[in-house]
């Protein structure tokens, strides 16, 4: 994973947004008179703060599954979407693939499902599915043409989201098909889906991943 991943590189813009320009506003900081910044561009710096820590955490995470025959592409860009990144994308030793995105939310609330509905205490984040799956199509459709004179069936993705500090309900669940699990049961769930291994196939589907996932940050590495 690179040192500054792109949800790191967006806080440290906005922070930088905030900072004066300009000799008077720099020497007017100098002194101590800086404008405010808004509550609203704090909490949104925060978020990103957030995301770009639960990022190095479940890469940390995951690191040791490169010894076990696994391929990491870390930060990448999603086919046919401009601003959408795939944290993780995983190929299994089998050559299933999983896109995993990670989350850091406070630990102060349960997330669950009500009603069919991703919440995390009271508040609503239905949007956090719906990103995922429309990640997670346009990687199959990119990935299933990259892999066309391979073919061996249809390729699926398996979208996860790894949660960090806040509890999971029941220990993890599946919604709309993306399965949502507690940070520290991520690698048991990658291993329990990994499938019998197929070294030749997953190297192929990697190299194809590859290909379809450039780089969404400038300098990140595999």
């Amino acid at each position: 994973m690179s040192v500054k991943n792109s949800a790191q590189a967006r806080a440290d813009s906005l922070r930088a947004a905030q900072r004066p320009t300009g000799f008077w506003a720099r020497l007017k900081a100098l002194f101590g008179f800086t404008p405010p910044v808004s509550a609203e561009d704090e909490a949104e710096i925060r978020r990103w703060d957030a995301g770009a820590e639960g990022e190095r955490r479940t890469a940390e995470m995951l690191r040791i599954l490169g010894d076990e025959g696994w391929y990491g592409l870390y930060d990448r860009q999603v086919p046919g979407a401009d601003v959408a990144n795939c944290d993780f994308f995983l190929v299994a030793p089998s050559g299933r693939v999983f896109a995993t995105d990670a989350k850091l939310w406070s630990r102060d609330f349960v997330v669950h499902v009500s009603n069919g509905r991703l919440f995390h205490g009271e508040l609503h984040y239905g949007r956090v599915i719906s990103s995922v799956l429309f990640e997670t199509c346009q990687i199959e459709r990119a990935l299933q043409e990259e892999l066309r004179t391979h073919w061996r069936g249809r390729i699926s993705v398996t979208p996860l989201i790894a949660m960090h500090n806040a509890p999971v309900a029941g220990g993890g669940f599946t919604l709309d098909g993306v399965r949502v699990v507690p940070a520290d049961r991520l690698l048991m769930v990658l291993r329990s889906l990994a499938g019998a291994p197929d070294p030749a196939w997953a190297a192929i589907v990697a190299a194809a991943a590859d290909r379809v996932l450039p780089r969404y940050v400038e300098g990140g590495c595999r």
